[in-house]
């Protein structure tokens, strides 16, 4: 039996979108627990701010792990989970850019 490239291609694509959104998980649960944090130090509301400067923001938060995942995975040439960090990557900026657009 032979394995079908473009099956192995796609599955690797979905592993990097998959591996792409538990690091936005990741992301998420540190700019909540670093909101509460300074909340708890600061005193009142300030964690709101905090966390709704890092959600408008997420766009650009996902670039501090995006861009070196991108690199290492080319140097790798592992384009097929490149792919995939890419295309997670692009939806999120969507996203994120919609949801400030609705907010305005």
């Amino acid at each position: 039996m032979t394995n079908n490239p473009q099956q192995d291609e796609l599955t690797q694509i979905i592993r990097g979108f998959t591996l792409l959104m538990g690091l936005h998980c990741i992301a998420i649960m540190l700019i909540f627990i670093v909101g509460f944090g300074i909340g708890m130090i600061a005193g009142g509301y300030t964690f709101l701010g905090i966390w709704i400067v890092g959600a408008m923001g997420f766009l650009f938060w996902q670039l501090l792990y995006v861009i070196p995942l991108i690199l290492r995975f080319r140097h790798r040439r592992q384009f097929a989970m490149m792919k995939g960090i890419i295309i997670g990557a692009t939806i999120t900026a969507l996203v994120n850019g919609a949801c400030f657009l609705a907010t305005i």
